[in-house]
């Protein structure tokens, strides 16, 4: 009959909690940012604030500079957009209320760059135009820049089980570097080996997947 060791149970157990927490944890995070991922919209003036955007956006002043940095190309016509659709509305307004609506409920007939699921959508009616000319509304799909990564788990090497605890920083889109730090079971204080990574990020690996 298969049986644990005293040790092996506490290790087990403790295990357990972690995984039940974390997965707690992924709910909660998991339905704030379903939330946050709904479209909102704000004036050009609004978008091109950093502090109004990581107010209205939740976004680290790292990343709302970013985005203010592309509203502004944007307006400016140094950042042409990738998509183009018509809406046909009496005012911008109310066509920016339509176009946050259609992403919102993932409309089927907006190109699929608007619906694509990114961690903000930031929808921009731009004021400046005539009533004689085209109306233009921005869709600003957002991604998050984050600075720092952090992992922990349970691993073996050569019979013998160790925590695996990680930090890695993201120093630039595509490059960070990870420390990661082996301690014993028995001992969290004991450590019992040690890894530094450098970390490439690619969309695709060896150019085929």
């Amino acid at each position: 009959m298969f049986s644990l060791t005293k040790r092996q149970a506490v290790m087990l157990g403790v295990v357990s909690l972690v995984v039940v927490a974390g997965w707690l944890l992924y709910q909660s995070h998991a339905a704030r940012e379903a939330q946050l991922q709904q479209a909102t919209m704000l004036t050009e003036q609004q978008a091109q604030n950093i502090n109004e955007l990581q107010n209205e956006l939740k976004l680290s002043k790292q990343n709302a500079e970013m985005l203010a940095a592309a509203v502004a190309e944007a307006k400016t016509g140094q950042r042409q957009p990738e998509t183009r659709y018509i809406v046909q509305a009496p005012t911008v307004q109310k066509a920016a209320d339509k176009v946050a609506e259609q992403i919102d409920e993932q409309d089927k007939s907006l190109p699929p760059l608007a619906l694509e699921k990114t961690d903000r959508t930031l929808v921009v009616p731009n004021q400046q135009k005539t009533p004689e000319s085209n109306w233009d509304v921005g869709v600003f799909k957002v991604n998050n820049y984050r600075n720092w990564e952090w992992s922990a788990g349970y691993g073996q090497h050569r019979g013998e089980g160790y925590i695996a605890m990680g930090l890695q920083r993201n120093y630039s889109k595509d490059k960070a570097i990870e420390v990661e730090a082996h301690q014993d079971t028995g001992s969290i204080k004991k450590n019992v080996g040690w890894e530094v990574k450098a970390v490439w990020k690619t969309d695709k690996l060896l150019y085929f997947f």
